[in-house]
């Protein structure tokens, strides 16, 4: 279900590039209520194919299997199944590998941040323009990670302006670091371990 949920992503985005290519010289206009309608589809199917793949590890022991016997493999599966996203990944590399995820380098902290604007546009809060407290804290942390909108030039990144071309080649650039291990249709799966090809700490 991850890489589908990835290829939903993909063509949410493509449709973004195309609206933008379009009206690159229009003022803001309806026109853009379809890029963040797609870039909100965006934002959650590629979260959504991160914990898919999270999920999928621990499913009869994917991630777990040749290290553990099947009922503590079991056990490790039921509890981590209420852990964070990003927990999901650092268990199953702790098991593998004997190292901990790295929360603190470049990609993992996108991931973090993809996350982070997922969970507030699907939960989303109000606030006014002149008192933003959590959406100015989620705008430090997206700001720089891509372009955001050109039609909103002077707006926070959160909660509209991210919404842009840019952004959606980022989440999918992001969803893929963590989705890399996931199978194609009709292939056989691919070992868990290709889920965490960055730097880990021993």
């Amino acid at each position: 279900m991850a890489i589908h949920h990835l290829f939903a992503a993909c063509r949410l985005a493509a449709r973004v590039g195309e609206i933008e290519r379009a009206n690159a010289k229009e003022p803001f206009g309806e026109f853009w209520e379809e890029i963040f309608q797609n870039s909100l589809g965006v934002a959650t199917l590629t979260v959504a194919c991160i914990e898919c793949y999270a999920n999928e590890l621990f499913f009869e022991a994917s991630a777990l299997g040749q290290v553990l016997n099947p009922t503590a493999a079991a056990t490790v599966a039921d509890l981590v199944d209420n852990q964070s996203i990003l927990r999901k990944y650092s268990v199953a590399l702790a098991i593998r590998t004997g190292s901990e995820l790295d929360f603190g380098i470049s990609p993992v902290q996108g991931v973090d941040a993809l996350i982070r604007l997922r969970n507030a546009v699907v939960h989303f809060r109000p606030e006014w323009f002149g008192e933003q407290d959590k959406h100015e804290k989620l705008s430090k942390v997206l700001q720089y990670k891509f372009k955001t909108s050109i039609f909103l030039p002077s707006e926070p990144v959160f909660p509209r302006a991210w919404a842009s071309h840019d952004f959606c080649v980022w989440a999918l650039r992001t969803a893929a670091i963590l989705g890399s291990g996931a199978p194609r249709p009709g292939e056989r799966r691919r070992s868990p371990l290709r889920f965490a090809p960055w730097r880990t700490r021993s």
